[in-house]
């Protein structure tokens, strides 16, 4: 149980480090080889580089394939010794790229618009995300710590100051002043998504009224906006963008 609340916890604010042993396995023994497989280069964005040892920590391929092995051995033989096993894992290491390239635009999207964050932002943006993590586990402070420590981090301190210089905050930041602010779901569209999604909303035969589940209906309608308006931003940027793949 504490694994599944410290992996939530780090999928909010940091990239899950790989583990040593993890590390180890995925590197070639011969120092130059290494230093050679880590500068190669993958993409370049704008001139901005991106290394085969970054798609590597994004791919996580070792701990990924560890997971699945604990849920079907047999599966993770199908991905590693065949060829449409090698094909699956190959487009799931270009997915993982294109993310990088896209998370790179934004950082540098960033940069040149001079997004920051006061510190005022940075504990808000803490204290909600602690927050979540404390009533989505069903932790106290105490229990929190101690899956900190565990991390090793010595004091919350610590944790939140890993937390606030994490990239992601600004290119947050940036989304939600250049990209959502002005978001709205009519109650037109609300009452539309209700009448072509009844079935969704019937409990025992019986349909819940609209009022009952408008926030629901909104919230998800939102969501989907949202999720339609980044994407239009980035694909507006990749197409302005100089982009070099070179896998």
């Amino acid at each position: 149980m504490e694994k599944k609340i410290l992996a939530l916890i780090l999928i909010i604010v940091l990239a899950v480090p790989l583990t040593a042993a993890a590390q180890n396995s995925n590197q070639p023994a011969d120092s130059n080889v290494k230093s050679k497989t880590e500068a190669k280069i993958v993409a370049r964005v704008n001139g901005e580089k991106i290394t085969n040892q970054q798609l590597a920590q994004k791919t996580n391929l070792n701990q990924l394939l560890m997971g699945i092995n604990r849920i079907s051995p047999q599966f993770v033989q199908t991905l590693t010794n065949t060829e449409s096993g090698q094909k699956v894992l190959a487009k799931y290491k270009e997915q993982q790229l294109e993310s990088l390239i896209n998370n790179l635009l934004l950082q540098q999207q960033v940069e040149q618009k001079g997004i920051s964050l006061t510190q005022k932002e940075k504990n808000e943006i803490y204290q909600k995300q602690k927050k979540a993590i404390l009533e989505r586990n069903n932790l106290n402070q105490e229990k929190f710590l101690s899956i900190l420590k565990k991390q090793g981090f010595k004091t919350e301190k610590e944790y939140k100051q890993k937390f606030v210089k994490n990239p992601q905050l600004k290119i947050n930041k940036l989304v939600e002043k250049e990209v959502v602010s002005n978001l709205e779901v009519s109650e037109a569209e609300i009452k539309q998504t209700y009448q072509e999604n009844k079935k969704q909303f019937t409990k025992n035969g019986k349909t819940q009224p609209l009022e009952k589940v408008k926030p629901q209906i909104k919230e998800m309608l939102k969501q989907q906006k949202r999720n339609k308006k980044i994407s239009q931003y980035v694909e507006n940027l990749r197409e302005k963008a100089e982009i070099e793949k070179n896998i």
